[in-house]
């Protein structure tokens, strides 16, 4: 996905290895990311082209393939892949990406080694519904290599008719750079913190309504606490006003796409709690950025964060649909300081030494090599 900031973040990962990039737009967008628009622009290492006729041709070409089934980009990725003679097509999540490419196969003349990212809902989501369940088990049969942040998705994908090798615990959207971070002497504590952020996003998977609903349940224990909502669409804002009209609390809405990167590590540095409630998910980027800057995280237990952090020391974790569990998740990580300074130090490192950029370039570094 060309305007994706994690295609972006992934890409940029390898601005120093001997790479030649050819990204072939999946989705229709009306702009490409502006990170890869700096990788194209500037001297690097790695090199960076878009496919010539989707560049520009993304969103018609897209809209027309939404009628006919990926028939036109099939051909043009088909005809790509035979012209570029790649080593391997790295896929970057399936609904999309991955059907686009089992279709494009047929007519490849020299079939190339395929590897598959798995990201979010990809599998754990989309394989309960029939037409999807075998779109994704055609296209895992054709891939080599499947990269997947978490074990759940790797016992899915064999149950499935995959039979390749899996690279386990790579964040879909690469590493963060700990340059950028800086380390947790930089951090006030999270128990000195008054800001939770919430998730808004209420698309797709998303409850973020939900989150706002715990809170109308606890008003009396936020006093003196800022709400941000951040990521929201209409709905999410909708229901806020309402929350905020009965309870007094201080709440800011921060739709979706309107917040920059630094934008979003400003808020975590300042946030004891963030939550992220979701009916499907993998490792949500906002775990990996509470990790980083010592948000205390709740999330739902429909995504791989069990398999990341431990449930109770530096992570609460709840069912979807459960207003109830959340408010007693709400009320824990708001009462008991010890949990959210000590999880924040758990955290730190397990972030350090698992999702560094650098040890996820060398990781999958080693898988293009």
């Amino acid at each position: 996905m060309a305007d994706s900031v994690h295609t972006a973040r992934w890409i940029r990962q390898f601005d120093k290895d001997k790479i030649e990039f050819v990204l072939f737009p999946s989705t229709p967008h009306r702009k490409i990311h502006p990170l890869i628009l700096q990788h194209m622009s500037q001297r690097l290492t790695s090199k960076l082209k878009i496919s010539k006729w989707m560049k520009l041709g993304a969103l018609p070409i897209g809209i027309f393939d939404l009628i006919f089934n990926n028939f036109f980009r099939a051909k043009l990725l088909a005809a790509e892949i035979n012209s570029f003679q790649p080593d391997f097509v790295h896929v970057m999540e399936t609904q999309h990406s991955g059907y686009l490419t089992d279709k494009a196969l047929a007519n490849v003349e020299k079939r190339p080694k395929i590897v598959l990212s798995i990201w979010g809902s990809d599998l754990f989501w989309f394989q309960r519904f029939t037409s999807h369940k075998s779109r994704i088990e055609s296209i895992l049969k054709k891939v080599d290599y499947l990269i997947t942040e978490c074990h759940r998705d790797e016992e899915i994908a064999k149950s499935l008719g995959f039979l390749g090798s899996c690279i386990y615990g790579v964040p879909a959207s690469g590493g963060f750079s700990l340059k950028e971070v800086g380390g947790t002497e930089v951090y006030d504590a999270p128990s000195l913190r008054k800001i939770i952020a919430i998730k808004g996003y209420s698309g797709f998977v998303g409850l973020g309504p939900m989150a706002l609903k715990a809170l109308n349940r606890i008003p009396h224990l936020l006093n003196g606490y800022s709400i941000v909502v951040f990521s929201a669409n209409w709905k999410t804002r909708f229901i806020a006003q309402i929350v905020k009209l009965r309870t007094g609390l201080k709440i800011e809405i921060r739709m979706k796409h309107s917040q920059t990167p630094a934008e979003m590590r400003s808020l975590f540095l300042k946030s004891r709690i963030v939550i992220g409630v979701s009916e499907s998910d993998g490792l949500p980027a906002t775990i990996k950025e509470a990790a980083f800057f010592g948000a205390f995280p709740v999330q739902t237990d429909t995504s791989c964060a069990g398999e990341w952090f431990e449930n109770g020391v530096s992570i609460l974790l709840i069912p979807a649909h459960s207003p109830e569990s959340l408010e007693q998740a709400l009320i824990t990580s708001l009462k008991d300081d010890k949990l959210v300074d000590t999880a924040a130090q758990i955290n730190f490192e397990i972030a350090r030494s698992r999702m560094d950029a650098e040890s996820v370039r060398s990781k999958i570094s080693t898988l293009y090599n």
